[in-house]
């Protein structure tokens, strides 16, 4: 038995056990060699009358916490126990049934139906330990059970890691979809709801820090002009208007203010502006060649930009008042797009090498670069979810139209998340969503 556990004995585990007993947490901090923690997730038992969403959810389930990073996900063929005649509680299922096949973590779930509503018992069990992690209820509907398996493979990454799991969230993003370039929200099983809907070109959006809103360009009023939707009432705001470009909006950490790039004064410059009514304009740059794509650090205190002042573009940090401009990137001649990972430490940025774009990151003061991916496509538009542990962008590495791919943010476990139907670029991940 300890020959058939030394392939995740790098694993560290620590218990802590909460004050309730519904809950004790054990989290996996792997080192070296992430996604070895043997995990299993039996069919769902039916507590009730068994209904079809159960199995979209299962199959969301599995694939979500497949390609989370975090797991080595044990196939079902394997597994000893008949679901539907054991129970989930401690005592109604054996734990050497999935010590035999060397099972690290157990998520044993059963489901019911109640009109619309699909409940989810879920247990969550380390089983060397014998100890339950987590139990909980969760509810969603019958007619989206992706919605609920997303937030029951949130709570399992939570579970055993301690961070709340990003799958809940929503990527913000350019889709032709519907024929034009229109601004929709994307879940991470690929479904898209469209947000515009006006015939026009509609590009570059962003996440307002609290996640209610969602800035744009359009030129549907025959400028490229920023505008701002509430998500909640879909009521639209234009926040700047300045002839020529209003684009490549990003929010402050605070929300007060939106950098973009504005070109009335003839040139592409950074601007910060108010993020209610584009009030306050203040130019951050001046400089020739084009300032495009600011991005604030996490803190407030810089902005990462794109800038051709040197020749090709690169990368530049400033500080929030335009001042103290240095260079990241060197190497190559057009490197875009920079994005500040959640804690501050990292940038990820789109670079071209032997005329193919991939996705590098590098260390906030330019430092320790890597390339992240090499691929026969264009890997563009990186963007880190809210923990910093995944990174997607858009690509056509497999052929065709540009789609939204995912990967951890060391370049592991590379997933499409559309579906092929039109062209998906310009992601956007929305902040962390609390349940």
């Amino acid at each position: 038995m300890l020959n058939s556990w030394s392939r995740w004995i790098g694993i560290a585990l620590y218990l802590v056990l909460m004050a309730t007993p519904a809950r004790a947490e054990i989290y996996i901090d792997v080192h070296g060699s992430e996604g070895d923690f043997p995990l299993a997730v039996p069919d769902l038992k039916v507590l009730g009358k068994k209904h079809e969403s159960a199995a979209a959810m299962l199959s969301t389930l599995r694939k979500d916490l497949l390609i989370s990073g975090w797991f080595r996900m044990q196939d079902p063929d394997s597994f000893l126990e008949n679901p539907q005649k054991t129970g989930l509680r401690i005592d109604e299922f054996s734990f050497d049934d999935w010590h035999t096949i060397d099972t690290a973590g157990l998520v044993k779930a059963g489901y019911e139906v109640d009109g619309q509503t699909l409940k989810v018992e879920v247990r969550i069990y380390h089983v060397i330990e014998q100890k339950m992690i987590l139990g909980d209820v969760i509810n969603g509907t019958i007619d989206d059970p992706e919605s609920l398996a997303h937030e029951v493979a949130d709570t399992v990454i939570e579970a055993f890691t301690g961070e709340p799991g990003p799958f809940s969230s929503r990527i913000a993003c350019v889709t032709t979809i519907t024929g034009n370039k229109e601004i929709a929200l994307v879940d991470l099983a690929g479904r898209v709801n469209t947000l515009t809907r006006n015939g026009e070109i509609n590009l570059s959006p962003a996440y307002h820090p609290n996640g209610s809103k969602v800035a744009y360009t359009s030129i549907k009023a025959g400028n490229w002009d920023l505008y701002v939707m509430d998500l909640a009432t879909k009521q639209e705001t234009k926040v700047s208007s300045h002839p020529g470009i209003n684009s490549g909006a990003d929010f402050s950490p605070d929300g007060s203010h939106i950098a973009l790039t504005l070109s009335y004064v003839g040139d592409s410059e950074i601007y910060a502006i108010g993020a209610t009514d584009g009030g306050n304009a203040t130019r951050l740059t001046s400089s020739w060649g084009i300032d495009v794509s600011p991005d604030w650090s996490p803190d407030g205190t810089k902005i990462a930009f794109t800038s051709g002042r040197q020749g090709g573009p690169q990368i530049f940090v400033m500080d929030r008042s335009g001042g103290r401009v240095s260079q990241l990137t060197f190497g190559g001649n057009h490197n875009v797009s920079p994005v500040w990972s959640p804690d501050g430490s990292k940038i990820a940025f789109a670079g071209r090498d032997k005329g193919r774009f991939d996705i590098f990151v590098c260390d906030a003061d330019g430092s320790n670069m890597r390339r992240l991916t090499q691929s026969p496509g264009d890997d563009e538009d990186p963007t880190w979810s809210p923990d910093g542990r995944y990174i997607v962008f858009s690509s056509d590495r497999e052929g065709g139209a540009k789609q939204l791919f995912m990967m951890t943010s060391d370049g592991r476990n590379i997933t499409r998340i559309t579906d092929g139907k039109g062209t998906f670029t310009n992601p956007d991940w929305s902040p962390a969503i609390s349940r």
